[in-house]
C-alpha cells in the first residue's frame, strides 16, 4: 500500500470523525428546550423568601376552578419551611379584553402551614371560595395570597372550567 492511499483513507476516516462528531454536538447549547423551566399544569408557581437561610414558600400550580355564573374555588398546593398561615386571598377578574374587572368575593377560613408539609388548598373540601360577575372560565385573575407571616404571593392566575373533568373534585358547590 503506498502512502498516497494511506492518505486519502486517513482524510475519510478524519472526515467521517468530523461528521459524526458534529451530529453529536449539534444538540448542545445553551438554549435547549430541556433545560427551560417548565410547569407542566395549568396553573401559574410563586416562590416568596421564607425563614432563614434562602428557604422558600412554594405555591405551586395556583388557579380558580370557576362556573360560568362566576363562581369558583381556589386551587393550589403549598409548602413552606416554616410554620406560617395563609390567612386570606383578594383579587380582581379579567375581563374578556384583559381590562380590571369587578373584585373577587372570597370566603372562607386560613389554612395552617406545617413546615415542609404540602397544604392542598381543596383537600378535603375547598378553604376559599371565591365570586365575581366578571370571573369566567378562560379568563385569568390577579391574586393576592396574604400569609400571618407578612409575605404576600401575587400571581395572574388562570380561570379553569369547572365542567373540565379533571376539575371535578374541586368544583364551586352552587
Amino acid at each position: 500500500m503506498d502512502s498516497s492511499t494511506r492518505r486519502r483513507r486517513r482524510a475519510v476516516s478524519t472526515f467521517a470523525a468530523g461528521v459524526c462528531a458534529s451530529l453529536l454536538l449539534t444538540g448542545c447549547g445553551f438554549n435547549m428546550q430541556t433545560l427551560q423551566q417548565y410547569t407542566p399544569a395549568h396553573g401559574v408557581n410563586v416562590d416568596l423568601q421564607a425563614g432563614e437561610g434562602n428557604r422558600q414558600l412554594k405555591v405551586r400550580n395556583l388557579l380558580v376552578v370557576a362556573d360560568e355564573s362566576g363562581k369558583g374555588v381556589l386551587s393550589a398546593s403549598i409548602v413552606s419551611p416554616v410554620a406560617d398561615r395563609l390567612v386570606s386571598v383578594e383579587g380582581n377578574a379579567h375581563k374578556m379584553d384583559n381590562s380590571v374587572g369587578a373584585p373577587l368575593t372570597v370566603t372562607g377560613s386560613g389554612v395552617d402551614l406545617e413546615p415542609n408539609r404540602l397544604a392542598v388548598l381543596t383537600d378535603p373540601s375547598p378553604a376559599f371560595t371565591v365570586s365575581s360577575p366578571d370571573l369566567k372560565p378562560g379568563l385569568t385573575v390577579d391574586l393576592v395570597l396574604n400569609f400571618e407571616s407578612g409575605l404576600q404571593a401575587k400571581a395572574i392566575a388562570p380561570v379553569m372550567s369547572a365542567e373540565d373533568p379533571i376539575y371535578a373534585s374541586a368544583k364551586p358547590t352552587s
